[in-house]
């Protein structure tokens, strides 16, 4: 059986994309996470990747991005062409004031 043409009419291209939690590896920071979370958009960016994703988490030391709203606008500067967005918000744990505000960027 052939492969499939990667560029045949109609078929639209695959798209990758990439969800970031900031993962804090043992012996490091919460700095070095969000350090490592720029490395990782800039990569991803150069590689072709559509989308990058950051996701929000509270309440563990082992991840580093708790307000995606915040780190949307560094990893936007750090790259090119990628599209940067929230991939989860947990409204539960989101201030009601600050909701509308992030919502609307």
């Amino acid at each position: 059986m052939p492969a499939p043409d990667e560029n045949a009419p109609g078929r639209p291209p695959l798209q990758l994309s990439v969800l970031d939690q900031s993962p804090v590896s043992e012996g490091s920071t919460g700095a070095q996470a969000l350090h490592n979370t720029l490395d990782l958009a800039r990569l991803a960016d150069a590689l072709g990747f559509h989308r990058y994703w950051v996701a929000e988490h509270h309440g563990t030391p082992m991840l580093a991005s708790a307000s995606p709203e915040v780190l949307i606008g560094p990893i936007a500067s750090a790259t090119e062409r990628i599209r940067v967005g929230s991939g989860g918000v947990m409204l539960l744990t989101t201030a009601r004031a600050r909701w509308p505000r992030a919502s609307a960027c």
